[in-house]
C-alpha cells in the first residue's frame, strides 16, 4: 500500500464532480483505474462521459485477490480512517464514496506541484530531512537578511 494509491483515489473523487459529501456510485475496477494511473491522467478518468476501468480479471488469479487488496480496500479503508472520504459497498459489489470536505481540501492541494510540495513538507518535516530543509531555509533566510541590512547602512 502507497500513500499515492490513496491520493490517486482521492484526487480522482474528487474532480469528477468537485462536490463535497456528495456520493459518487463507482465500481471496484473504476477505483482500481485511479489507483493505477498517475495523479494527471485521473482528470481523465471520466472519459467520454464514461467511467474508465481497468479489469481485474487480466491479471493472473494468484495476484488478482492481493492486487484488489494493496490497490483498493486498503486504500479506501485508510481514507476513510483518515476522514478524508466516506464509503459504503451495496450487496451488489456497487461503491458509494463521498469526499469530505478535509478530503477535498487535500485533493486540491494534490492538484498542484506547490501543492504536492506543501503537502509533502508537511508530512516530512518532523522527520530528518524536513529538519534539514527548515534549518537551510532559515539560514539562507538570516543570511540574505544580514546582507539586506549590511547594504541599507552603507554609506
Amino acid at each position: 500500500m502507497s500513500r499515492d494509491d490513496e491520493d490517486r483515489i482521492l484526487h480522482g473523487l474528487y474532480y469528477y464532480r468537485e462536490n463535497i459529501d456528495e456520493d459518487v456510485q463507482v465500481t471496484s475496477e473504476q477505483l482500481l483505474w485511479l489507483a493505477m494511473h498517475p495523479l494527471r491522467e485521473g482528470e481523465a478518468w471520466n472519459k467520454e462521459g464514461k467511467l474508465q476501468s481497468m479489469d481485474a480479471s487480466e491479471f493472473p488469479e494468484e495476484i488478482r485477490s492481493k492486487l484488489i487488496t494493496a490497490k483498493l480496500e486498503l486504500p479506501l479503508r485508510y481514507l476513510q480512517y483518515r476522514r478524508l472520504i466516506t464509503y459504503a459497498r451495496r450487496s451488489d459489489g456497487m461503491l458509494y464514496a463521498a469526499v469530505t470536505f478535509a478530503g477535498a481540501d487535500r485533493a486540491i492541494r494534490l492538484h498542484t506541484r506547490r501543492g504536492r510540495m506543501d503537502l509533502w513538507y508537511r508530512e516530512h518535516r518532523d522527520g530528518i530531512v524536513g529538519v534539514t530543509i527548515t534549518i537551510l531555509i532559515s539560514f539562507i533566510t538570516a543570511l540574505v537578511t544580514v546582507l539586506a541590512v549590511g547594504k541599507m547602512l552603507r554609506p
